[in-house]
Order: C-alpha cells, then sequence, then structure tokens
C-alpha cells in the first residue's frame, strides 16, 4: 500500500460530506472541491497546458469496505484499482487520485477503460454523453505528521454502469490559482 493509498483507507462514510455548501473547507479550496466539470480540464488551464497523469498503480483488487459501499458492490469483490497522480506545472504533483472500477463495469464499452496507460480517466469519461456524476462529496484528510489534505469523490455511471473516483488534492497544489 502506498503512502498516499494509506491515507483513504481508515475513512469511513461520516468523514464525507457533500461538498456543495461545504464551508470546513478553506476558502482556497472549495472552488476544487466543488467544481462538478472536468478536473483534468481545470488543471490542464492551472497549469498553463502543462499536465501530465503518472500511473503509480493498476491492479486487480479488493475496494475498501467504504469504497464498495459507495458503489453498492458485494463484499470482497474484485475491482480494477487505479492510482496516478496529476501532475501539473514542472511535472508537480498536484492531485492523487484512486478510481475503483468493478469488474460489472468494465464489460462492453467500458473495457477501454482498462487500457488507459498515461491518459486522465476524466478525458475518456467527460466525452462521453451517457455520463453522470452523483453528488460530489468532501473531507479532510491527515496523515501521521498531521498534514491536512483536502479531499473529494463521486460516484461516476457510464451507460448506467458505476465507478468510484477519489481526488486528494496535495500540499504542491495549495498556491496554484483556481481557474475561472
Amino acid at each position: 500500500m502506498s503512502a498516499r493509498t494509506a491515507l483513504l483507507a481508515p475513512l469511513t462514510p461520516k468523514h464525507w460530506t457533500l461538498a456543495e455548501g461545504s464551508h470546513a473547507a478553506p476558502h482556497h479550496w472549495r472552488p476544487w472541491l466543488q467544481d462538478r466539470g472536468s478536473l483534468t480540464q481545470r488543471l490542464t488551464r492551472a497549469a498553463g497546458g502543462e499536465f501530465a497523469v503518472r500511473v503509480l498503480a493498476q491492479r486487480w483488487d479488493t475496494p475498501t469496505a467504504d469504497e464498495a459501499r459507495a458503489l453498492g458492490m458485494p463484499p470482497r469483490q474484485l475491482a480494477l484499482i487505479r492510482e496516478v497522480e496529476l501532475l501539473g506545472r514542472n511535472g508537480t504533483p498536484w492531485v492523487y487520485a484512486r478510481s475503483v472500477l468493478p469488474a460489472a463495469t468494465l464489460t462492453g464499452r467500458e473495457r477501454r477503460l482498462t487500457l488507459l496507460g498515461n491518459r486522465s480517466l476524466g478525458s475518456l469519461m467527460f466525452s462521453d454523453p451517457s455520463l453522470t456524476r452523483s453528488p460530489l462529496m468532501a473531507c479532510c484528510l491527515r496523515d501521521e505528521d498531521r498534514q491536512h489534505y483536502w479531499a473529494r469523490r463521486s460516484v461516476f455511471r457510464l451507460h448506467g454502469k458505476p465507478l468510484l473516483v477519489c481526488e486528494v488534492f496535495l500540499p504542491e497544489m495549495e498556491h496554484v490559482q483556481y481557474p475561472l
């Protein structure tokens, strides 16, 4: 388990609250947490076009109990877990993202999601007219050094098939201006 994955492991549903209208987050993070559009497009604009994806891991594994609940999956069912860093200016990691794609989702057209490589999941999803998204949920994570990380997640559906995406905004992004 990576250090970034360890941040997400202990979370329970009570930690996640609706991002919209959440006033617990510092003012700087609110637009990032509440934006329902493509984070890939927003980060690309914020970085002046300098955007890349670094794949940390992609494997078949069992989601956490909280992730399985959010997806309505039976316990111990396998899913494709994809962990990436979204890189901004000068290759700086701005966001850690963890996506959970149930095996049942990766059928038919959605099989293409297993072959993303260094492309962002969002670049594919937001071009699909069947895309729907649940309300954004947000929470504040704390690591063993008591550093705070703001995160958001939501369940997407492509042709009615669910996948969960969690995005953790890294400290290196604290001074990145939200592009309008």
